[in-house]
């Protein structure tokens, strides 16, 4: 087998990209656990999640953030998942975004409410009906946890572009 010889004009010339993973966790009626960041606007509400750390994978990125945002561990089976966004830079952004999405499963309401433990960076948390959650986020995140929603459902994987938009 040959050995890979680095090729770093090759490399340098490649798009950037930051990456981040999310978890999608829902109870026994389906309401889905959503987090609201300190100091945003009040229709910012999103899934447990953050950016990937040097030499992190992305299941384990969703993990750490599920961790550290909400206070919640996941049951012991791995992290399926469920859906990948893709994005082109925008907002002052210089390279592509690439998001992983994970099912973190069904929890019980009493588990969330004794177990969240928001961090610093959020304010509230909340465990809705997508119908209802529609009309509090913008949306574009509403449609994009919309879809998420339905993949985990149909044990499919949602392909998206552009924080959202079906692909």
């Amino acid at each position: 087998m040959t050995e890979r010889v680095p090729r770093p004009e090759f490399e340098a010339s490649l798009p950037h990209a930051t990456a981040w993973a999310a978890t999608l966790i829902r109870d026994h009626l389906g309401r889905v656990l959503l987090l609201h960041k300190t100091g945003a606007s009040p229709r910012s509400w999103h899934l447990p999640g953050g950016h990937l750390d040097h030499g992190e994978h992305p299941m384990q990125a969703a993990l750490r953030e599920l961790g550290e945002e909400a206070g919640i561990a996941p049951g012991h089976h791995p992290l399926r998942l469920i859906g990948m966004d893709f994005s082109l830079p925008v907002h002052g952004w210089t390279g592509n975004r690439i998001a992983y999405f994970f099912d973190g499963g069904r929890l019980e309401v009493e588990y969330m409410d004794a177990c969240v433990e928001l961090s610093e960076e959020h304010d509230d948390w909340g465990l809705r009906a997508m119908t209802e959650w529609e009309t509090m986020m913008k949306p574009p995140d509403s449609q994009r946890i919309h879809l998420l929603v339905k993949a985990a459902a149909n044990g499919t994987v949602a392909y998206l572009h552009e924080m959202g938009e079906p692909a």
